[in-house]
């Protein structure tokens, strides 16, 4: 799986562990991404992992090479239908190793996109199973209800307003929703793909969610009533350990040396999947150079066709970070005022957590949904806009000129202040829902007791 999704299941490994709710763990994964998943549960007691290598010929490839890793091959979201359907030559080796897990599992935790993981439980016994989609409360709810009651079928154009069903006074846009939500009739391999995931989870126990019933309770409450699958809100896993642990020295420092001359940063990330054009990418770095900000930028190699990624650029006043960050131990470093983001859910739950505000940048999948909640239902954020052009409503580039002024309305305006007061409010909770009788703390109890319960009548 892509570490966006890998990400909140760590974190539960780890919290599981360390609560006693689970006194095993065992992880499968690829070997490309193995090392990375091995980093990140050490010293976490009981967690094994187990590695899965793709077939050399699995006939689903075209003749290609198959994937070996959910990260690094999904080029751009809409080939996720494709990887899935490749990942599923893993499916005779998972299934395999699951039966010779000892002693026999309890629950079968597994991506709610890779719905082949389900035969694998039912051969060993109809092992009850949990699904984790990596999204938020609200973008689950407004697929489920687009999806059922088909608002967008009455609207004229992507641009044309519509409300959801449950969610009264917020106005959506077909321009809003993500392929294949955004159609009425949806039809195609990704609507094939999400026929296949709904079958999955409904016969599942539940859906993880990382999010918190103070956070988007209406969701919750309207999921309830739509569907009989449970949503279990047990986050912000984030949360479940002391940020910085793995931070960059470099970036520690400098982050250090901002605070101590007062200088507010904002930090920059779009996220491992994100597609972006070099001319985009000069807009914003523009911007952001004319913005006069101090500024922490994490960039993808993909990006750049030569040497030149922006390292030299900004002098002092701009740090520029290529690879894999420890994102919430930077979102957590007390210089950090504000974050300009593509609005994955890890990323605005991080934010939130650690009382950061945020510009939305959204770029695919439910991004622009997330933007949508962040900044017209939670106001903790910004959005940036592109500018309109007359053959492409929707992907015209985001000018240096919204970029300097919006980042600097961020952390100096007063819209910025409104929404830093607002998303301060929401980390105090975030942390309250952690604790002990928080209600995610409860719920975790609750779907341990819950899986628990219908394991011992299984083996009855």
């Amino acid at each position: 799986m892509a570490k966006g999704h890998a990400m909140p299941l760590l974190h539960l490994t780890r919290l599981l562990l360390a609560r006693g709710l689970a006194s095993k763990v065992t992880f499968f994964t690829t070997p490309r991404d193995a090392p990375f998943i091995r980093a990140s549960l050490a010293g976490a007691g009981a967690a094994a992992v187990v590695e899965l290598p793709f077939p050399t010929d699995d006939g689903l490839n075209d003749g290609a090479a198959p994937p070996q890793s959910m990260d690094d091959e999904l080029a751009s979201p809409s080939q996720l239908a494709d990887v899935v359907a490749a990942s599923a030559a893993l499916r005779p080796a998972f299934a395999a190793a699951f039966a010779r897990l000892e002693p026999r599992p309890d629950v079968l935790v597994h991506d709610g996109f890779l719905p082949w993981a389900e035969r694998a439980a039912a051969d060993a016994g109809g092992v009850p199973r949990l699904v984790s989609y990596g999204m938020s409360a609200f973008a689950t709810y407004v697929a489920g209800a687009v999806t059922a009651h088909k608002p967008h079928a009455r609207v004229g154009s992507p641009s044309e307003p519509f409300e959801v069903d449950g969610l009264a006074g917020l106005r959506l846009t077909r321009a809003d929703l993500n392929p294949p939500f955004d159609e009425p009739e949806p039809t195609g391999p990704l609507w094939d793909l999400v026929c296949k995931t709904k079958a999955s989870m409904d016969s599942s126990e539940g859906i993880i969610v990382n999010s918190f019933v103070e956070l988007e309770a209406l969701c919750f409450d309207g999921w309830s009533r739509m569907s009989p699958v449970k949503l279990w809100p047990v986050g912000p896993l984030c949360l479940a350990f002391e940020p910085g642990r793995n931070m960059d020295r470099d970036i520690s420092d400098w982050l250090d040396s901002r605070l101590a001359m007062n200088r507010p940063v904002l930090y920059i990330a779009f996220g491992s999947q994100a597609e972006l054009s070099w001319t985009q990418l000069e807009e914003i770095a523009l911007g952001l150079d004319q913005s006069g900000l101090d500024f922490l930028w994490v960039v993808r190699s993909k990006w750049f066709d030569s040497d030149d990624r922006f390292e030299n650029r900004f002098g002092d006043k701009g740090k520029v970070y290529q690879g894999f960050i420890d994102q919430f131990g930077v979102l957590s470093h007390k210089s950090i005022k504000g974050f300009f983001s593509h609005c994955g859910w890890n990323s605005v739950l991080e934010s939130i957590s650690m009382g950061v505000p945020i510009l939305a940048f959204p770029m695919a999948a439910e991004q622009k949904l997330n933007a949508k909640f962040v900044v017209d239902v939670l106001r903790v954020g910004l959005r940036v806009w592109p500018k309109k052009r007359k053959d492409d409503m929707e992907n015209g580039l985001v000018a240096r000129e919204e970029v300097q002024v919006m980042v600097r309305e961020l952390i100096f305006g007063e819209e910025g202040k409104r929404v830093s007061t607002r998303v301060s409010e929401l980390a105090v909770l975030s942390k309250k829902a952690m604790e002990i009788g928080g209600s995610s703390y409860t719920k975790l109890e609750e779907m341990v007791h819950e899986i628990s319960e219908l394991t011992r009548d299984k083996s009855m």
